[in-house]
């Protein structure tokens, strides 16, 4: 038994040894037993653009979605410099400059990819924006009383009724009226008794006195019809009349019947509203499309089909400081009375045209650095460019930089090619350059221009199986 055990422990002995002097053979070789390649450059790999994922060595399809799998070709990674951390110092494969993605017919079709030429034109300037209808100030009237009394009687004594011009408003009694009317009857009968008189001063007199109540009487309101009856009667009315001087809406009654007024005292108000204006606020960044004497055309709803079309007349000089909004205001004719005040109403102003270089708005992608757009350089081959956006008409931007008159732009799939390019970027370890919201969200500069790079290491192919190693003697 004894001699049994040291034969065992002499065996492993032995096994120890060789394992201890082939440790060093072992670390040169690879796992599969084959010497390592000297020197290797580069590696090839193979992997899905929409699941990164999936990574192979060969050529074929992606197991999840049945695309093609694209070639991508890693460096090898060199020595670190020293001091650096492993793979500090080396670029990754395809950071921040995939700016092209190629499609191909069935990748397209796919995508729902549309493009468009970039045009050279002349387009219009439209705005689009809700007003209110508002009293044109220059035609309201305020009919006060020109002399102190008493209403008698109130003709019109709603507020919203129409009235015409010399339309009956109100009676109203006046001890100076009275008074004057009595001057004028007496100036009247001694002119007439010292037409024959020899003294001709004193009828020159008499008729002076006459001439200045009858002026009296008309700057006080008095009619040349009310001032004749008065002539062919004699007789003094306690009350006049007092008549409309325009045509219009009243909108405000500051007397009634019975009320005592001062002289120039309120008492109507008449607005004449075949000539109204529409108030609108529009944004500072839309200043530029609103001049005086531009077209509006104005819809509402209370009047479905009619368009009512006037010109601004006026730009308020300030900016609002809570709504940051400017108030702009048009003239609108308003002949059958339409238009109310204080109606809501969509409004549309066109300013002097423009010529440029123009794109549909949907070929303009927005991102956190600025805007771009995808341009199909060649069948299948789109390039991403950043771009300058002026003014917009429509459904169209102005190019102000970036787009050349004739060249294909996408305006339909832009987003996916975009996204494309993102995971084609992420596949091969690096991002692509200003792609879409994805790419640079605020606060994230994932461009990589203008800036150092600190690149992650490229993707490593997994490592075949290893062979398990066993002993002699050991059941693994």
């Amino acid at each position: 038994m004894k001699k049994k055990l040291i034969i065992f422990v002499s065996i492993l002995a032995v096994l120890a040894a060789g394992a201890y002097l082939g440790r060093g053979l072992w670390a040169g070789r690879p796992a599969s037993g084959r010497q390592a390649p000297a020197n290797k450059k580069s590696e090839t790999i193979y992997t899905c653009a929409m699941h990164p994922q999936i990574i192979r060595h060969h050529p074929g399809k992606c197991p999840i979605c049945g695309m093609p799998l694209v070639k991508k070709v890693i460096p090898a990674a060199g020595k670190p410099e020293a001091g650096q951390p492993a793979g500090a110092g080396q670029p990754a494969p395809g950071m921040g400059n995939i700016t092209s993605v190629a499609l191909d017919p069935r990748e397209r079709m796919l995508a729902n990819v549309a493009t468009s030429p970039v045009r050279e034109e002349t387009l219009s300037q439209e705005m689009d924006t809700v007003g209110t209808i508002a009293v044109d100030e220059r035609n309201i009237r305020k009919i006060s009383a020109r002399y102190a009394g008493r209403i008698e009687k109130l003709d019109v004594n709603v507020t919203g009724q129409y009235v015409r011009k010399g339309q009956e408003l109100f009676t109203i009694y006046s001890p100076e009226i009275v008074a004057t009317q009595k001057e004028y009857l007496v100036a009247k009968a001694s002119e007439k008794r010292l037409l024959s008189s020899d003294f001709k001063e004193v009828a020159s007199g008499t008729k002076g006195v006459l001439d200045a109540a009858r002026t009296r009487m008309k700057l006080w309101g008095m009619t040349g019809a009310q001032i004749a009856r008065l002539d062919k009667t004699g007789r003094v009315s306690d009350s006049i009349s007092v008549f409309s001087p325009v045509s219009g809406t009243v909108t405000e009654i500051s007397a009634r019947q019975g009320d005592y007024v001062s002289e120039g005292a309120e008492v109507f108000t008449v607005s004449n509203l075949s000539r109204v204006w529409m108030e609108a606020d529009i944004y500072e960044y839309q200043l530029s499309k609103a001049r005086t004497g531009s077209r509006v055309e104005v819809t509402t709803d209370a009047w479905p089909g009619r368009t009512f079309t006037g010109r601004i007349s006026f730009i308020e000089p300030s900016v609002n400081p809570q709504t940051r909004t400017i108030r702009v205001r048009a003239d609108l004719y308003n002949p059958r009375g339409l238009l109310k005040p204080n109606m809501f109403v969509a409004a549309k102003i066109f300013s002097p045209p423009v010529r440029g270089v123009f794109v549909p708005s949907s070929a303009v992608l927005y991102t956190g650095n600025g805007n771009v757009a995808w341009v199909e350089e060649s069948p299948g081959v789109f390039t991403m460019r950043s771009v300058t956006v002026g003014i917009s008409s429509g459904d169209n931007f102005q190019i102000l930089a970036g787009l050349k008159p004739g060249e294909q732009v996408v305006t339909q799939g832009g987003f996916l090619i975009d996204s494309d390019a993102q995971l084609r970027a992420s596949a091969s370890g690096g991002m692509a350059t200003g792609g879409g919201a994805m790419a640079n969200m605020p606060g994230m500069n994932m461009s990589g221009a203008g800036q150092g790079k600190t690149p992650s290491r490229p993707p490593t192919p997994a490592p075949p199986a290893q062979k398990k190693q066993t002993m002699p003697g050991m059941n693994m």
